[in-house]
């Protein structure tokens, strides 16, 4: 099996990864793929809502700046272009329609640094958990980033 490692609610995400011929690293373990899977957790603290969204981002971006990396894989929602437009000509303008919709946008701000590291960034908006198409496109990525 080829290992990635893995930052979001592993427990939901397992079984469609391991059926595809992929593990779960443990984080001290060797891998050059990393996937991220950032989720709602519709929590009505704002703070405790951005668990499933900056926490997640904020501990794999470190886990880059630390490791090396060649592919990351960001799932996000896309709630950070939710809402009316703040600027009307761009329609992927960021809006911050709540602190989910803040927490989707950082995720993918920050999917930067894995990108100024030299990782090949890929975002896939949706939820794997239960999108066939979204695990395929994921899938996908990461065997055209397979160097292991």
């Amino acid at each position: 099996m080829r290992g990635l490692h893995f930052y979001g609610d592993v427990e939901k995400h397992t079984a469609w990864i391991e059926a595809a011929g992929w593990t779960v690293a443990p984080s001290d373990a060797p891998s050059k793929h990393l996937l991220v899977c950032t989720h709602d957790n519709k929590a009505a603290d704002p703070r405790e809502r951005l668990q499933g969204t900056i926490q997640i981002m904020r501990d794999a971006m470190t886990h880059v700046q630390n490791t090396k990396v060649d592919c990351v894989v960001l799932t996000t929602d896309g709630a950070g272009f939710a809402g009316t437009r703040t600027i009307a000509n761009a329609p992927k303008s960021a809006t911050f329609v709540d602190a989910h919709g803040m927490g989707s946008l950082t995720a993918e701000v920050l999917a930067q640094i894995a990108r100024s590291s030299g990782a090949e960034v890929s975002i896939v908006y949706g939820d794997p958990r239960v999108d066939a198409e979204v695990r395929d496109e994921i899938l996908n990525v990461l065997e055209m980033n397979r160097s292991e």
